[in-house]
């Protein structure tokens, strides 16, 4: 038996927001089910509305999936976020973890399985497809690698430097002398295989080490 959930589809493509609300048919009520070819459109209309949660698209003109998400987030709005994108890179489903997402499935995903997805998310818990479960697992594998080679001190002078502060500044926020800060640097350009700064910061960027 369906029953009544307030339900936003936020997505450019016409055909994919008709399949969608179609496919939760025989779970919810359909006239709980609003689309939007838009995030401008969707936040026009959210005060109106005022859905429980938000299934949102990534590839969107005017504000992006992530973008909807975080603005989402900053006017702290009553609403759970799934995101249903074909984007699933790595790059993405953490942006879109750091935002505060509360799932991630791909658009390939079986209406039954969007359907576990929104029950999982209003009932408190996060939903993440065995696609998404399986990227995070690697990241958070690769951050604790790369975390256990570096000493908790050159983390600390890896995530200054992130910060964009020199040697002469990292030391006078660790007590140390900027000489000590240099060692330490090269040492970490040692373990990283680097030369200077700029790459140090796009290294540990690119491995989860800061966040930029």
């Amino acid at each position: 038996m369906s029953r009544t959930v307030k339900i936003a589809i936020v997505d450019d493509h016409p055909l994919f927001l008709i399949g969608t609300r179609m496919a939760l048919m025989p779970f919810y009520e359909l006239n709980s089910i609003r689309t939007f070819a838009s995030g401008p459109l969707f936040f026009d209309a959210y005060n109106d509305f005022q859905p429980q949660i938000v299934l949102l698209d990534i590839s969107m003109p005017e504000m992006n999936g992530l973008q909807v998400a975080e603005k989402i987030r900053a006017d702290k709005l009553d609403l759970k976020i799934l995101i249903l994108s074909a984007e699933t890179d790595e790059d993405t489903v953490i942006k879109a973890m750091e935002i505060g997402v509360n799932g991630f499935i791909s658009k390939s995903s079986l209406p039954e399985e969007i359907y576990n997805a929104i029950e999982t998310i209003l009932d408190g818990a996060d939903y993440f497809g065995t696609d998404i479960a399986k990227i995070l697992k690697s990241v958070a594998e690769t951050r604790k690698v790369h975390e256990e080679l570096f000493s908790a001190r050159e983390l600390e002078i890896i995530r200054y430097c992130a910060d964009g502060l020199i040697s002469k500044e990292i030391a006078e926020k660790l007590c140390i002398s900027a000489r000590t800060v240099e060692g330490h640097k090269l040492n970490i350009f040692r373990k990283m295989g680097i030369t200077n700064t700029a790459e140090l910061i796009k290294y540990s960027v690119r491995n989860g080490i800061v966040k930029l």
